[in-house]
């Protein structure tokens, strides 16, 4: 039975979610073989955010990995790194998880990412640029696109073509853009070369001066909410399927919505191995010092409207609370208000 009334019926507020919803996907079953240096990777990725980002929600979908790897993103949570966590005993697929992510997000923004990309200053800002610059666009990368994943198949942005605030035209990617793209994904040298021959397609916003390479990408993504919540649902029958992925971008296409990323590349595919390249980078950018200094728990709940006079006194309270003993006599205080107001009458 209930006894007395809920605190949360007395005008408690609820959490207002910050712009941006960033996911990540982790699956890591065991930490040998393959996945010996998955975890470290996944601390990385996560620093790098906090590094690279200043206002946002993280969630973490845990996709079924082994104890350990579940018990180490509960620890990080508990320090205030992951801000939403969702731990599975299964793996059901990325666009299983995908479903869920992007139907449940209530942020404005909701950016999607593999469990093994580094994050650069500036990703979202460039993110954020792209999709004001075009209205149209659905989906914006900030890897850049140097593989057609709908094959030739996408319509959307030839809209853009007869567009006269738009100008489209075909260019070389950069070369530096190309090799770490091919060293990320392990492609041989061979493959890298003939990749820096492949054009890549710009259109440019001839107003604001903003580019983009238009192309698709489901490693890493922003989208708007209302986007997201027009996706049709993604088939899974596989954990990980090139066929099931890429019908996120199939499903956006047929909104009429455009996909592009960005001609930098704000993110870094680090795989499942540290190699020296990667290294070097996250020396720079200080990573091993940031999941060391813990940013402490959030508040889980926006600061509620109050009279001056009331605000005056919760500062005064506030400043109270300090001491120990003033702590503890306030809250026995609390507790007697409550057992009294809860028995029956």
């Amino acid at each position: 039975m209930r006894k007395g009334n809920n605190p949360a019926k007395l005008g408690l507020p609820a959490y207002q979610p910050k712009r941006l919803g960033l996911a990540l996907l982790s699956y890591i079953p065991s930490q040998s073989g393959y996945f010996a240096q998955s975890l470290e990777v996944l601390r990385y990725q996560i620093a790098s955010i906090h590094h690279s980002t200043k206002e946002f929600d993280l969630l973490v979908f845990d996709n079924g990995s082994c104890p350990e790897v579940q018990d180490e993103l509960r620890k990080l949570q508990s320090e205030g790194y992951i801000h939403f966590l969702v731990l599975s005993d299964f793996n059901i697929g990325k666009t299983g998880a995908l479903n869920w992510i992007l139907s449940a997000l209530p942020n404005e923004f909701i950016g999607f990412s593999d469990g093994d990309v580094l994050f650069r200053p500036g990703w979202l800002e460039k993110s954020l640029e792209i999709l004001q610059a075009f209205p149209t666009a659905g989906l914006v990368s900030v890897q850049p696109c140097l593989f057609d994943v709908l094959k030739s198949e996408a319509y959307a942005h030839h809209l853009l073509e007869k567009d006269p605030g738009y100008r489209l035209y075909s260019r070389l990617p950069d070369p530096a853009v190309v090799e770490e793209y091919g060293r990320g994904i392990g492609m041989d040298s061979k493959d890298i070369e003939a990749l820096k021959q492949k054009p890549v397609q710009v259109v440019e916003e001839t107003q604001t001066g903003v580019r983009a390479l238009i192309g698709q990408s489901h490693m890493q993504f922003v989208l708007p909410r209302t986007v997201a919540r027009r996706i049709r649902s993604l088939p899974a029958s596989h954990a990980l399927f090139r066929e099931e992925t890429k019908k996120i971008n199939a499903y956006i296409d047929e909104l009429g919505l455009v996909q592009l990323t960005s001609l930098e590349a704000y993110v870094y595919h680090m795989g499942n191995r540290l190699d020296e390249t990667t290294l070097d980078e996250i020396r720079r950018m200080n990573l091993d010092t940031i999941l060391q200094r813990s940013p402490g728990k959030r508040s889980t709940f926006s600061q509620p409207q109050v009279f001056p006079s009331k605000k005056r006194a919760m500062q005064v309270l506030g400043w109270l609370a300090h001491f120990t003993l003033f702590k503890k006599t306030l809250q026995r205080f609390y507790n007697f208000l409550f057992e009294y107001y809860a028995q029956e009458k």
